[in-house]
């Protein structure tokens, strides 16, 4: 646990300490912004190929070449609009909810096979991948898989430099990314508050460290605000 989060932990950029408060910069030269959640829905044909669906085909081959080809970000992001065409198809919550109870009483092979079912139809799912890694009843060549697609997903929503502010905010496709995001990276959620800014919506984070200091992350949560 400890070795992961110090690797997380390097992937990301701390956003900023103590009270600094988000920048009050106009986004007035963007161009309209029509959220994935107001664009035409998928059909079952578009679904089958959108770049979350071929892609998801490549990756459950196994091939650690392969995590390191995809496009993270663009791989959550058209899961998210599949979500959002077929809502029905892809809920999951509550299954992560009870497998995250199973892995944290220590039944962690039976976590683990949730996971695994969890990622037929989420292989975004934060927690699945974390708890397959977690498994030391798994094979090694299992876990380190899914060690390093964790780690991707991580990196595709905090590199280096974002999160600081309603520009550069980190982009998320679930609340429940956020709290992952956090926690993953050794930080205690604190507060949230909702920004809006041109028609654009954003979760405001405070959360503090394992020494109590305090630090402040913003995500955007445009492309499913209200519906999740």
């Amino acid at each position: 646990m400890k070795k992961i989060l110090f690797v997380l932990a390097m992937l990301m950029l701390v956003a900023c300490a103590g009270n600094r408060g988000v920048s009050e910069t106009q986004i007035s030269t963007a161009p309209a912004y029509v959220p994935l959640s107001k664009q035409p829905p998928y059909d079952d044909a578009a679904i089958a190929a959108s770049y979350y669906t071929t892609q998801l085909a490549v990756l459950k081959k196994g091939s650690l070449e392969d995590i390191e080809t995809t496009d993270w970000l663009r791989f959550r992001k058209e899961f998210l609009k599949c979500k959002l065409s077929k809502p029905e198809k892809y809920a999951n919550s509550l299954v992560e909810k009870a497998m995250n109870k199973m892995r944290n009483e220590g039944n962690l092979k039976e976590a683990s096979e949730m996971a695994h079912n969890i990622l037929d139809n989420n292989f975004t799912s934060i927690p699945s991948h974390f708890t397959i890694w977690s498994d030391t009843t798994e094979n090694a060549e299992t876990r380190e898989y899914h060690r390093q697609v964790l780690v991707s997903l991580l990196t595709s929503i905090g590199e280096p430099g974002r999160g600081t502010s309603v520009e550069n905010a980190m982009y998320v496709i679930s609340i429940g990314e956020e709290y992952d995001f956090l926690y993953l990276n050794g930080f205690n959620p604190t507060g949230q508050a909702l920004i809006e800014e041109n028609g654009r919506y954003f979760d405001q984070m405070d959360a503090t460290d394992s020494e109590g200091k305090k630090y402040r992350f913003i995500f955007e949560v445009s492309d499913f605000f209200g519906h999740y």
